[in-house]
């Protein structure tokens, strides 16, 4: 594999009810497990916000309405919903002792699971795992990207731009999260003077992180 891994790689993405990291709520959940032979394993949830209300601008994006969320999944012979506290256990033993990477997930994924995780007392811990922030990579690499020209810097554009593809089925949680692997691996693949070990490669994203900066919020969806 083009990407050196010591430990597992989790990629994460949220869906939410919106984008305040400190107060909104997950309500769909997924981790792509990226083993060092190649292999992927996902876990894919649907979480019970509570009382917590959908934005308008959530549901515009993800289609989820407050009602949906706070039993989502729970028609059709499907598992419904669970709060996140619930879910906890599961969860942690998923991630294991493994790095992390997403798009976007040093700004925003990170902060709002980190903030349910102390909401919900799930005892996660941060420290020692090194970060992948896959849209980091895309605008330290891409900086000729104009953006009135070409659109912003979000998922779709990535998967686009380094996968040749359009992404299917936006704002699903799995699917973001698998089109976040093709990608990096894409990017490695292109972009020569990346590092191939995920230390070089946080440190590269620590380097960097500013210039994730350029963009309005909304710019983390993945619409193209």
């Amino acid at each position: 594999m083009i990407l050196n891994l010591s430990r597992p790689l989790v990629f994460l993405d949220f869906e939410s009810t919106g984008l305040d990291t400190q107060n909104d709520r997950i309500v769909e959940l997924a981790f792509v497990r990226l083993s060092p032979d190649g292999s992927r394993e996902a876990l894919v949830r649907p979480v019970n916000p509570g009382v917590a209300a959908m934005s308008k601008g959530a549901t515009k994006v993800t289609g989820i309405h407050t009602n949906d969320a706070c039993g989502l999944f729970g028609d059709g012979g499907k598992k419904p919903a669970q709060p996140l506290r619930k879910l906890g256990p599961e969860l942690l033993a998923f991630l294991g002792d493994s790095d992390l990477a997403g798009f976007n997930q040093i700004a925003y994924d990170i902060p709002l699971w980190l903030a349910e995780c102390k909401r919900h007392g799930i005892p996660f811990e941060l420290k020692g795992r090194r970060q992948v922030d896959v849209k980091v990579l895309f605008h330290a690499c891409e900086k000729t990207w104009d953006r009135f020209l070409m659109g912003p810097r979000n998922l779709g554009a990535a998967v686009r731009h380094y996968c040749g593809r359009e992404l299917e089925g936006a704002h699903s949680a799995e699917v973001d999260t698998q089109a976040t692997v093709d990608v990096l691996l894409a990017q490695l693949r292109r972009h020569t003077e990346l590092p191939r070990d995920v230390q070089g490669l946080h440190d590269f994203c620590e380097r960097n992180s500013d210039r994730n900066r350029d963009e309005e919020p909304a710019a983390r969806g993945t619409t193209a």
